[in-house]
């Protein structure tokens, strides 16, 4: 551990990992605020230092991850004392800082304090992150090793060699690992205040394991053992803050920095490195190292780490795609909710064709019937969820039977599918649903009334969600089921004579789909679980539906044809719940906002077969919605016994 004890003084602080980062939609978030050390550290400690030149722990010029994911949102992030709102130095500590920080820089927790201080209201729309704890690792792993050094005596030497090294006492390994054991308490403590005035976005990461890093492997050589202490820290920090986590508010989005960089160093290649395990600067620090300073010219595009501890620029940027990735995937999740609605209004349109096909005549009786139908729905794109579309299909067969010529009941069974396609990080997803409702209608001269209630399940599967880490591709898969629950009515009245008659009609349809709680089958550090999901959807409408009868060659014909505008009072943004399945901590985000209004249009046309038989074909859409559309067909045959 004695090259730790000298790298400690380098003002080394943590490290986390991203590949090149990809364009993101418009944020969902007012601002970013950012508490941490090295890794967040925007420039702080070299204005702090009086450097010429604003520098940060990599390999410069370059961003860190909290500064690519900034802006990949358009947010505006410099360090605070450019008066910003990035309050993270190099050295810093969550309760200690590293041997040789200059004195005056803060710890985490004066960060926090001093902010919240200042303003105790904080926005619920701002992304806060906070990222610590690996300076009082380096802090006490240097108390430990003179421990060891001097076999836990005190002595003018002793003294001697701490203050050479910056810390004030020597402490056994138990001690140390109970005092990093503090520093992760400490940190739920900050973030807990945090989210206790307003903040309701928190990225937190928790440790990588620092006993990868090119300097504990140097370490190793000197001191046998160094690496699996480093490492045992690292997970003594991680399983505090992870068992903390599992307490706290929904607000945190959870970032598995351990668990990413071991995949990194597992494969580096692909990840697109070629090295991963020496510095690409040769100067000690990374604060210091510019595009002169490389091992290669093009070292800080291809290794991993800039010097013994801290990321290269092209690192720093993929980890930020999984930070963003983790922030897209619940609002692009929130489209499975929405693709069921399109075959529960396939559905009602089956339904309702069969009832205004039975005022025709006043004949009473059993009517068979059987539909199939196809939509092309369309989604537009939105801050939140990228363009799609899906391909639905449903067969539905019912029996309609007609009491008295004013009264009908029936029921139905509907089995429909659906291949959904998207722009973004969500990819696909298929669904296969299982419905039925029963349903009446009475009518009364020229006036009627109709009534439909039904329930169905739904299996959501072939969920892919695929998305970029540098180079590499990362696809991560899911499947889960749901329900349906829908009761709508209708009322209208005819003007005219059944050769050739119009009239107006309103409608009322509340629909809801429930999606449960799942999570990826993956168990890497970017598989995600996913909340329950409820969609309502309360639809009122009103149009005017016109119907004739005509010969033609021997056939009886009867077009149809209906426009109607419709209103969906219970179309808003849904927050949608996610988190990891590795990690603990969930956080809410908005997800896809449904049409309010939009028009729709149906025309067919039926005509009469010999022996009972009849059969119809028509053309149903969906225009003039905000963020969606659809056009479909429906073939069917009815007979009547």
């Amino acid at each position: 551990m004695i090259r730790l004890l000298l790298a400690a003084s380098t003002l080394v602080g943590t490290l986390a990992f991203a590949g090149k980062v990809q364009a993101a939609a418009p944020s969902p978030f007012s601002g970013e605020t950012v508490f941490g050390d090295s890794l967040s550290d925007g420039g702080n400690l070299s204005i702090y230092a009086g450097l010429p030149t604003l520098m940060r722990f990599t390999t410069n010029p370059g961003l860190t991850t909290v500064e690519d994911v900034a802006s990949a949102y358009g947010l505006p992030l410099t360090p605070s004392l450019q008066g910003g709102t990035n309050f993270a130095y190099g050295g810093s500590g969550v309760n200690t800082n590293a041997p040789g920080t200059p004195v005056g820089v803060p710890t985490i927790t004066q960060q926090v304090e001093t902010y919240l201080a200042a303003g105790p209201k904080l926005s619920g729309s701002e992304l806060y992150t906070v990222f610590g704890g690996a300076n009082d690792i380096f802090y006490h792993a240097t108390e430990a090793a003179l421990y060891q050094v001097t076999a836990g005596g005190k002595s003018p030497a002793t003294a001697a060699l701490e203050a050479f090294e910056g810390v004030s006492s020597v402490e056994s390994a138990t001690s140390a690992t109970s005092a990093i054991q503090a520093a992760a308490a400490q940190e739920l403590s900050l973030i807990g205040a945090l989210q206790k005035a307003g903040a309701h976005y928190i990225v937190v990461f928790n440790l990588p394991d620092i006993g990868r890093t090119p300097e504990a492997a140097a370490d190793e050589t000197l001191v046998p053992g160094s690496k699996a202490a480093l490492t045992g820290f690292s997970n003594s920090f991680n399983a505090v803050l992870n068992a903390g986590l599992a307490s706290t508010k929904v607000g945190i989005i959870p970032v598995n920095t351990f668990a990413l960089l071991n995949e990194v160093l597992a494969d580096p290649a692909e990840y697109g490195f070629v090295n991963s395990t020496t510095p690409a600067c040769t100067t000690s620090s990374s604060l210091n190292c510019t595009r002169a300073t490389l091992v290669t010219p093009t070292a800080y595009t291809n290794y991993v780490f800039a010097d013994g501890v801290h990321p290269t620029t092209t690192t720093h940027a993929l980890f930020a795609q999984v930070v963003e990735s983790e922030i897209a995937a619940p609002q692009q999740m929130s489209l499975l909710a929405e693709e069921p609605l399109a075959t529960l209004e396939a559905e009602r349109d089956a339904v309702g064709g069969q009832l205004l096909s039975d005022q025709r005549d006043d004949s009473t009786g059993v009517r068979l019937f059987a539909t199939g139908g196809y939509v092309r729905q369309h989604f537009s794109s939105q801050s939140a969820t990228p363009s799609a579309h899906d391909d639905d299909g449903l067969i539905t067969a019912g029996v309609d039977y007609r009491i008295t010529p004013q009264v009908s009941i029936g029921g139905e069974l509907s089995g429909g599918a659906a291949s959904e396609a998207l722009d973004g990080e969500l990819r696909r997803f298929h669904t296969d649903s299982i419905m039925g409702s029963v349903f009446g209608q009475y009518v009364r001269g020229p006036a009627y009334v109709t009534g439909q209630g039904g329930l169905g399940v739904v299996k959501f599967d072939d969920i892919q969600r695929m998305f970029a880490i540098g180079p590499a591709t990362r696809v991560e898969n899911g499947s889960v089921d749901g329900e349906t629950y829908s009761v709508s009515g209708s009322a209208g009245y005819w003007l005219g004579q059944p050769t050739l008659r119009a009239g107006p009609f309103v409608g009322l349809a509340y629909e809801h789909v429930h999606v449960d709680h799942y999570g990826e089958d993956g168990s890497d550090s970017t598989a995600m679980m996913f909340g329950e999901q409820d969609r309502e959807s309360l639809i009122s409408e009103a149009g005017a539906r016109i119907q004739g009868a005509v010969v033609l060659d021997g056939f009886r014909l009867r077009p149809f044809a209906e426009l109607a505008y419709a209103y969906d009072s219970m179309a808003r943004t849904r927050d949608v719940l996610a988190g990891l399945n590795t990690m603990n901590g969930v956080f809410a985000i908005p997800g896809f906002a449904g049409d309010r209004q939009w028009g729709e249009a149906q025309a067919g046309l039926e005509t009469e077969l010999n022996g009972g038989w009849s059969a119809y074909v028509s053309y149903e859409g969906r225009f003039a919605g905000a963020s969606s559309s659809y056009d479909g067909g429906r073939i069917g045959v009815r007979y009547a016994f």
